[in-house]
């Protein structure tokens, strides 16, 4: 019997050492997770610190007073540290939502190839990091969004166009995060995503890959080779709109092209019909860059289309342009700024029902000719009568 109760004794001791040496190794690797979180999360924020703040310190520690100089450190160290945090917060949330082990670090293929073979499953995970990455601004690139871009587009998501497109807008996105997000859409082929892409077409902003995990990130995303990829580096963030429009609706790049290329008046009254206020964008943007033939056409289609909402771009370009785009751009603002002061046509829903005459009714009985009721003024007097 003692023997039994030992055997009894020893077996529930191995079992509880068991469980306390399971407990005390996820311990260890929630631990090691934590600490390798914080370490990205700081080199993060230290490298913007390094690359963005120092040097503009430096700069400016010659000019101001060294109060001002104590003042500036200690601000740009807390934006260093808010980064710190930044980082550390979506580092946490991107990693829970791709069930990322305590102990394991990013492997951004063998993660992106197992969100591929999970196909539909993955996709709410990867909407969570796509909401959460319009919320927290981060100042430096991040392979989890851009994973999670890729991913989307691959699987070729109907449900992640409307996210896609709101994480377009977003502010705080980065020019790499937002030329994947073109592209995805475009793979993704939902038609209502053109909207959203036609502005870009007048985006000439150079895609700055400065490291090495967004570079690896966007090869292994879209599946390119080594050659194909830098053909690629070259292009701007228009060159990604319009191979994304040429799976939507190609017509909508041909025409554009005709109109900054030509000037065709055709062509730019038939996106106006249903695309006008994204032709205007794109236009607009065409305005930041000083490509002379593209930047003096558009000026020229925003005076077709009577853009008034273009005129403080149109006046910040006349302050810079050379003296014949700017006596030209200098014309166009003052035909637009007489044609804003015009009376704005008012629409059906503005006029007052209540005070306009009744539309008179043909089936209406006529009253013209009966018996009308007489007035009092109208009435015999008695004495007359008598």
């Amino acid at each position: 019997m003692k023997e039994l109760g030992w055997k009894s004794f020893a077996q529930s001791l191995k079992r509880l050492s068991a469980a306390g040496r399971q407990k005390l190794l996820k311990l260890k690797f929630r631990w090691r997770g934590f600490i390798s979180r914080l370490k990205e999360a700081v080199i993060d924020g230290w490298t913007s610190l390094m690359f963005v703040s120092l040097p503009l310190l430096f700069v400016l520690s010659e000019k101001l007073p060294p109060f001002c100089t104590l003042f500036l450190l200690v601000f740009l160290l807390g934006l260093a540290l808010l980064s710190v945090v930044l980082h550390y917060r979506f580092r946490q949330i991107s990693s829970h939502a791709l069930s990322l082990k305590p102990s394991e670090s990013f492997r951004w293929e063998k993660v992106f190839n197992r969100m591929l073979s999970e196909g539909e499953k993955a996709i709410p995970n990867l909407l969570q990091i796509l909401q959460a990455r319009q919320k927290i601004p981060l100042f430096l690139p991040n392979p989890e969004s851009l994973l999670a871009i890729f991913v989307l587009g691959r699987l070729k998501a109907q449900n992640a166009v409307e996210h896609l497109v709101e994480f377009l807008k977003a502010k705080q996105v980065q020019i790499d995060e937002r030329v994947a997000a073109i592209w995805a859409l475009g793979e993704i082929g939902d038609q209502k995503a053109i909207p959203a892409l036609i502005p870009f077409l007048g985006d000439l902003s150079e895609v700055l890959f400065g490291f090495y995990e967004a570079k690896m990130a966007f090869m292994k995303g879209i599946g390119l080779a080594k050659e194909e990829f830098r053909e690629r580096l070259r292009w701007k963030v228009r060159d990604w709109a319009e191979e994304a429009l040429m799976k939507l609706k190609p017509e909508i790049v041909e025409l554009f092209r005709k109109v900054v290329e030509e000037r065709d008046k055709n062509a730019l009254f038939e996106l106006a019909k249903e695309y006008r206020s994204e032709i205007v964008a794109a236009l607009t943007g065409l305005l930041d860059r000083r490509q002379r033939d593209w930047v003096f056409n558009a000026v020229w289609a925003l005076r077709e289309l009577k853009a008034v909402e273009a005129l403080p771009k149109l006046r910040r370009l006349a302050r810079w342009a050379g003296p014949h785009l700017r006596e030209y751009c200098q014309k166009v603002i003052a035909e637009l700024e007489e044609f804003s002061m015009l009376p704005r046509a008012v629409g059906v829903g503005e006029i007052e029902l209540a005070n306009l005459p009744a539309i008179p009714n043909p089936n209406a009985i006529p009253t013209e000719n009966l018996p009308r009721a007489a007035t009092p003024e109208e009435k015999p007097d008695r004495a007359d009568m008598s």
